[in-house]
């Protein structure tokens, strides 16, 4: 497994929203849309979209209460052969609760599909860190 940078530049995208259902499709889109303008293979793309997608479905499910002007942070920066994405909460963070309406495959499946993989869960949030390989790119 490739590791992470200590601390990745400014990030080359950054979308700060709010954390509900609908959000997850909208950074679907936007970050399938920065794996195909790199030139990711369409299965990469599919992992892309499938691992971000997981990590924000957490933040909403888990992250927060009912409370819907909560945000949901994303960001993406590429470095060398890495495009390495987080996914942030500023709640409770992402840990599993009793009650899960899931069935708690997310991040083992984001984790399975991505180069590195890390979650950083404190009380004041969640960071989850993903890499995926760009061929060419580095």
């Amino acid at each position: 497994m490739t590791a992470f940078a200590a601390k990745p530049p400014q990030a080359d995208l950054e979308l700060v929203l709010a954390a509900r259902p609908e959000n997850v499709a909208v950074v679907r889109h936007v970050i399938g849309g920065v794996g195909d303008a790199l030139g990711m293979s369409p299965q990469a793309v599919a992992d892309l979209r499938l691992a971000v997608s997981e990590a924000c479905t957490n933040v909403v499910v888990h992250a927060y209460d009912d409370a819907t002007d909560e945000t949901l942070e994303v960001e993406a920066t590429l470095q060398g052969d890495l495009l390495n994405v987080v996914v942030r909460d500023f709640g409770r963070g992402i840990l599993p609760r009793h009650d899960s309406p899931g069935l708690g495959l997310g991040l083992p499946l984001a984790k399975a599909v991505s180069e590195s993989f890390a979650v950083d869960t404190t009380g004041a949030g969640s960071e989850v860190r993903m890499a995926f390989l760009v061929p060419g790119a580095g």
